[in-house]
């Protein structure tokens, strides 16, 4: 038997490759949302490095800051069950992340409120109590899981009242959680 020639072999790889790229996205995990690493949830969280040149600058009353004033903020895409507050498999995986930053000792002291979001759809009572159980999910799983101390943890639902304005109040991205620094210490 002949070996093929380098056309027919070329003209293969070819067909081969057209074959892979044909194949749907979602059934190489495209649909899975991006994980965030532990290294820039710990940036986004923390606070400010201020250089001043040798000035010093006070801080202001901590009862006029707003909920990021110590530190910074995060959107995650933190997924869920439908119309439900069970985590997803790609949502272990963020809060992995997230227990992994909040327990590295540049946090460790810090207290962040979790925020729950939904998107626009729906009764807005029920997306109200849907993203207070969602959020309140998070905490426990990084309780439970991570150790993270529950006193520097504090939950809380917006439903869809905080949408994030370049998206559609329907949009998936608005089901989302968010998680800021809190001013002071436990």
């Amino acid at each position: 038997m002949r070996k093929p020639t380098r056309p027919v072999a070329s003209a293969l790889r070819t067909l081969l490759l057209c074959c892979a790229a044909s194949v749907p996205l979602s059934a190489t995990g495209a649909d899975t949302p991006p994980v965030v690493d532990s290294d820039s949830i710990v940036r986004s969280l923390s606070a400010p490095q201020v250089s001043t040149r040798g000035f010093v600058v006070e801080a202001r009353p901590a009862a006029a800051a707003p909920p990021s004033a110590s530190g910074g903020r995060i959107s995650l895409d933190i997924r869920f069950g439908n119309d439900s507050n069970q985590l997803s498999s790609s949502a272990t995986a963020q809060l992995a992340q997230l227990g992994a930053a909040l327990n590295s000792p540049t946090l460790a002291h810090t207290r962040f409120l979790i925020a729950g979001h939904t998107s626009a759809t729906g009764d807005p009572k029920h997306n109200q109590a849907l993203s207070e159980s969602r959020a309140r999910s998070v905490r426990t799983y990084l309780v439970d899981h991570y150790g993270v101390d529950a006193r520097r943890l504090e939950a809380t639902g917006f439903g869809a009242s905080r949408p994030l304005p370049q998206y559609a109040g329907s949009a998936v991205q608005q089901r989302r959680v968010e998680i800021s620094a809190l001013p002071g210490s436990p």
